[in-house]
């Protein structure tokens, strides 16, 4: 926690957000624009704040806080887009990075001093079993890649570290390729984050809905996440889907373009403890009713 996210569109998102900030006369201090975000629902510290406008040294912002920014700031709309675009981006470099440290072997001795060292002299028996070690091994190698596809995966011990770390192995299928892998969150984990880049996704269910003429809401909840969102369908532009708790929080999304649009999430150990709404420009409509009894 604290330490920069070195990805590039992590740059540029920071650098985009610090440029709304400077260009808006009326939030100069970031102590204001805290404020700002804790009465629209947002839990940041300035600490926090400042590191995601610093792109000297950036941490990718949450992208609740990137769209509550973008409404805060007045942006048009398809800079909102552009800011989405690079969190996205930036996010899933930063989790194959993170993934990549985490499975690449480490070499014995890496961390000790590099500093040059005069090479030892050699005899000229030692240089000439040195030549013939590499003979040797070059011959090997031809060997191994003459054999039959499956005797050169067994051969070369294809998937173990040592193996991988020397570089022979050829380079893996698409199957084989690392997916990127959803995020797990639980309760107040989940505050303010996508559901679709989560595992609540995987056991979501719709626990309250109501249909109006034109619209329709639900309340989705996720009993492994321990966490809701609003979803609204058949919907028009500057359409609002909006979750609520008890305790006044809220999540909200306005419809830029499409038919259906979703919410952030908020945490709630029972789909009873939070509501969602559809809030049109004549109407509110809330997600009232047992899904079961609608159905």
């Amino acid at each position: 926690m604290g330490q920069p996210d070195q990805v590039n569109e992590g740059a540029q998102l920071s650098a985009l957000l610090r440029q709304w900030w400077q260009s808006e006369t009326a939030v100069r201090k970031q102590d204001s624009l805290v404020a700002q975000l804790r009465e629209r629902g947002i839990e940041i510290t300035q600490a926090t704040l400042s590191r995601y406008l610093d792109p000297a040294k950036p941490q990718i912002a949450r992208e609740d806080v990137v769209r509550e920014l973008h409404a805060i700031f007045g942006r048009p709309q398809e800079e909102l887009a552009a800011a989405l675009g690079l969190w996205e981006r930036a996010t899933k470099e930063r989790t194959a990075q993170q993934r990549l440290r985490a499975t690449t072997p480490q070499e014995p001795g890496a961390a000790q001093d590099s500093s040059p060292q005069a090479p030892p002299s050699r005899s000229p028996r030692s240089l000439l079993y040195g030549v013939v070690a590499a003979v040797l091994v070059l011959a090997g190698v031809g060997t191994l890649w003459l054999i039959s596809p499956w005797q050169r995966e067994q051969a070369s011990g294809k998937g173990s570290p040592a193996v991988q770390a020397t570089g022979i192995v050829a380079t893996p299928t698409a199957s084989q390729r690392p997916t990127t892998e959803l995020a797990a969150c639980k309760g107040e984990n989940c505050f303010g984050l996508e559901p679709n880049h989560t595992v609540c996704r995987t056991d979501a269910v719709t626990a309250f809905v109501d249909t109006d003429p034109v619209i329709s809401i639900e309340l989705r909840y996720s009993a492994t996440c321990q966490a809701a969102w609003a979803k609204i369908s058949n919907t028009t532009q500057g359409d609002i889907a909006r979750i609520s708790d008890r305790a006044g929080r809220t999540r909200e999304y306005t419809q830029i373009s499409g038919r259906d649009a979703h919410t952030t999430m908020l945490p709630a150990a029972r789909p009873q403890d939070v509501t969602a709404c559809a809030v049109l420009a004549t109407r509110t409509v809330c997600a009232t009713i047992p899904a079961e009894a609608h159905g």
